[in-house]
């Protein structure tokens, strides 16, 4: 598999670049190249160009930058998830293979059984790092377009002005609705071109939660007769509907 690193600012043929000093680690050290070896770059908005080290200069390289190539790895499908905070290790696993699985958008929300609490620059800081996270599994999974992550907020907050998609649901274990076989708002023989999927925290959402969410338009429904972790739930759902509507 061909290297890639995330680029940002404006990326144009024959253009060099001058690669920082914690990228050129990770290219010249982590992955070992060497001067005339190529990669791939990216600059997180769906652009994507061959490229080569072009010089190696102590612990710093230059790169410079071929042809712009086709990018074909964004879903036709955009999700939103957006997934109630839970413990650092899961909300990472959670976030990154959302990023692989094809989510577009991110909301962390602080629900009321969330064990996490997070005051405003734990926020900062988890943000940031989530951002890292994002990025690193763009470059794994191939992705050229970094999905949008919105800043934490209270669940309630967040229902309030919730994305006006067509199709909004809510996982909720015992619903008498499937996902798999929820039935399409509207035009049955349309796909939705957006979905926005509620996950609850560790414990779920609290009834009151639950009832705000059906007033706000989101549809209960399972993933089966099992119940499954937060950290599942939500990469499950991603799943069946990209195998749905999306490109799975």
């Amino acid at each position: 598999m061909t290297p890639r690193l995330l680029l940002r600012g404006p990326l144009a043929a024959d253009a060099i670049h001058d690669v920082a000093a914690e990228q050129s680690h990770y290219l010249l050290r982590v992955l070992r190249l060497r001067e005339g070896d190529a990669l791939e770059v990216f600059d997180g908005e769906g652009a994507r160009h061959v490229a080569s080290i072009s010089r190696v200069d102590g612990q710093r390289c230059t790169l410079r930058l071929g042809p712009r190539q086709p990018s074909a790895t964004e879903s036709p499908l955009r999700i939103t998830l957006a997934q109630c905070l839970s413990s650092a290790e899961k909300m990472d696993w959670t976030i990154e293979k959302a990023v692989e699985l094809g989510a577009t958008a991110i909301v962390p929300l602080q629900s009321q059984r969330s064990v996490v609490r997070l005051d405003a620059e734990r926020a900062r800081r988890r943000a940031e790092h989530w951002r890292r996270l994002i990025a690193a599994a763009c470059m794994q999974c191939g992705r050229d377009r970094l999905p949008a992550l919105a800043a934490v907020e209270p669940l309630s907050q967040w229902l309030r002005q919730a994305p006006p998609h067509r199709l909004r649901l809510v996982l909720a274990p015992g619903a008498d609705a499937r996902l798999g076989g929820v039935p399409l708002p509207g035009d049955a023989d349309r796909a939705p071109a957006e979905v926005t999927v509620l996950v609850g925290p560790e414990s779920g959402l609290s009834d009151d939660e639950m009832a705000e969410a059906v007033n706000a338009g989101f549809r209960p429904v399972s993933l089966g007769p099992r119940v499954l972790r937060t950290e599942t739930a939500g990469l499950a759902a991603i799943a069946v509907l990209q195998s749905r509507f999306g490109d799975l």
